[in-house]
């Protein structure tokens, strides 16, 4: 148990690796493709080589958070209930005896 257990936490850090490897690779990617665009504009190149830290910081955001949502558990239903009456309890009772009283006519 003690070798599956190890190969599973092997495992779980190779992902984790894997997952930050391309995170960084897609940060870094971000500024090439930034700076490929400034050059190929250069009347609007300058803002764009100004805003490159900002977008490269949101690309980073974008990869920090899940692709998709967590799982959202549905509330569990309150069932309404009535409170017992004595009133309740004296129907239940008359019905009771209307059907015996029938059952024996």
């Amino acid at each position: 148990m003690k070798a599956k257990k190890r190969l599973s936490e092997a495992a779980d850090a190779a992902r984790n690796i894997a997952g930050a490897a391309l995170g960084a690779a897609a940060i870094a990617a971000t500024g090439v493709v930034i700076t490929r665009v400034a050059a190929a504009i250069r009347e609007s190149g300058k803002s764009l080589e100004d805003a490159k830290p900002t977008l490269q910081s949101m690309a980073a955001k974008t990869l920090a958070s899940p692709l998709l949502p967590g799982r959202k558990r549905r509330a569990a239903s309150r069932r309404k209930t009535r409170a017992k009456t004595a009133n309740g309890t004296a129907k239940r009772a008359a019905a009771k005896r209307r059907r015996t009283a029938r059952s024996h006519a």
